[in-house]
């Protein structure tokens, strides 16, 4: 397949390899796209002028193919836009890609070969670590009903480096201020730290739109104060008791010869209309190890939380099984919160038997979340207090995971957005929906698949969430557990965009 390149206006003028890294690819289709790179040039020696390409590949091939060198010796006043173009790549398919060069005093010929987030160099012509997705810079090719997607980095805190890695799946965000955002995570394990946290994990941190936070403070177990600088993450929400595994008959979780422990999973939450503090949703449960029942979820909670004292203000239980053991039914497993400005509070589930995606609402005053009663469901033509008449507000949909957030704050003239995914193994497919209100009408927008290979460990990618606070009014920005990245530390979660 025949491969032509173009060279952009601003590469033709100054280039560089001696202080580079590859940034996001623009322009991207079916079969071609622009790879950019940031660098200077010092122009210190003309016996080794500064030479620049980019080096790149389809995820899993071996062969190494490369964009021509580019040679100036002219000095640059900071960093440059370096970018060359692509045609004749395949659609619908993961490439990996570096930016290579040599030049100046520093970096000698043959040159080295960087991705976009430091810390990893290559030789010319060697792929570096395939479970090391920071690595390279990863895109995915349009498809014939996909949108491109671009990866933009690993969600990382301070106390998440090389030598101690934290892996880790979850990854709801939610900006509680203008500047700072909470992040919540699921199971989490640290390579010479906690071994495994199974009541979840949260940091705190800026957030820029666009980017990956790279700089969250990983938070102590609540009550405790904030403290910044922490080299560990702990567990965030309470101990969870008194729960049963799926046996017949079923034992107390976590006994002796059952296998099982009891976890708190994550759901999400939002920021409280007019305070910085947000309410969180969890799931708590009986993982049963082997168990071929699966996980059923015994307890549904709520709680208001204060960010800035990292305390639980109030806690409230609005479902639990009867008995534990069977699990609540997926139309009280409800998430994906949004306040909606009339009084009320609305939250969607998925449901896979059938398949639809259902809302409930329920007054948006904290001290109403704790009574089942309060809540009501829309069953098509009005709000009624049975569960079992929650009816699809998404038509034609199989979902294997949802996440609603409002999106007004992006511009674009949207306000509700739901991310759809399709399965769990094998890149899934998301699309977008978009809405005024809860209830519809939801209009769909643009599809993609994730910019991973998705293999990795036991599990395929999931936990696919939105970002509001990091989105834009050109890209949605969304994350996923990528459990390749990293492997064999347990994975990673991972933020990507789609045009919207």
């Amino acid at each position: 397949m025949s491969r032509k390149f173009a060279i952009g206006a601003a590469a033709l003028l100054v280039l560089a390899a001696c202080n580079g890294r590859a940034t996001a690819p623009t322009a991207i289709t079916a079969t071609s796209a622009t790879l950019h790179a940031q660098t200077e040039c010092l122009a210190e020696t003309t016996t080794n002028p500064c030479t620049g390409w980019f080096q790149y590949w389809a995820d899993g091939s071996t062969t190494v193919l490369t964009t021509p060198k580019v040679v100036s010796n002219t000095r640059t006043n900071g960093l440059i836009d370096f970018n060359q173009a692509l045609t004749g790549l395949a659609p619908d398919t993961l490439y990996r890609a570096q930016f290579c060069g040599h030049g100046d005093l520093n970096i000698a010929p043959p040159g080295v070969c960087v991705g976009p987030f430091g810390g990893t160099s290559t030789t010319p012509g060697a792929q570096p670590d395939p479970n090391d997705f920071s690595a390279t810079q990863n895109f995915r090719t349009a498809g014939p009903a996909t949108g491109s997607t671009v990866d933009i980095g690993r969600v990382l805190s301070t106390a998440d480096t090389a030598a101690n890695p934290i892996g880790r799946d979850g990854g709801h965000s939610i900006a509680f201020s203008s500047t700072q955002a909470l992040w919540l995570f699921g199971d989490t394990g640290q390579r010479n730290g906690p071994a495994f946290l199974a009541l979840g994990s949260a940091a705190v941190g800026p957030y820029r739109a666009g980017a990956a936070p790279d700089a969250l403070n990983e938070l102590p177990r609540p009550p405790a104060p904030p403290e910044p600088g922490r080299t560990s993450p702990a567990n965030f929400f309470p101990a969870v008791q008194g729960l049963l595994t799926p046996d017949d008959p079923p034992v107390p979780c976590g006994s002796s010869g059952s296998s099982s422990y009891a976890a708190a999973w994550e759901s999400g939450g939002a920021r409280i209309p007019g305070t910085n503090r947000v309410m969180l949703i969890w799931a708590e449960l009986c993982v049963a190890i082997g168990d071929g029942r699966g996980w059923p979820v015994e307890r549904w909670r709520m709680a208001e939380y204060d960010p800035a004292t990292n305390q639980f203000l109030r806690f409230a239980t609005p479902f639990v099984a009867e008995p534990l053991q069977a699990g609540l039914p997926e139309t009280k497993q409800l998430a994906n919160p949004v306040f909606g400005g009339d009084g009320y509070l609305y939250l969607f589930g998925a449901g896979r038997e059938p398949s639809s995606i259902f809302v409930a609402r329920v007054s948006a005053d904290p001290a109403a979340w704790g009574d089942p009663a309060n809540y009501r469901w829309w069953d098509g033509t009005r709000w009624t207090r049975d569960h079992t008449a929650a009816v699809s507000v998404v038509s034609g949909v199989e979902p294997w995971g949802i996440h609603v957030a409002d999106y007004s704050g992006v511009g674009g003239g949207r306000r509700l957005a739901m991310l759809v995914k399709d399965s769990f193994f094998d890149s899934p497919h998301l699309r977008i929906y978009t809405a005024d209100n809860p209830l519809g009408p939801w209009s769909p927008g643009p599809a993609g698949r994730v910019p991973d290979h998705c293999r990795g460990g036991m599990f395929g990618c999931y936990a696919f969430y939105g970002h509001p606070e990091l989105s834009t009014a050109q890209s949605f920005v969304f994350s996923w557990f990528s459990p390749g990245d990293r492997d064999p530390d347990g994975g990673h979660v991972r933020l990507g965009t789609v045009k919207w």
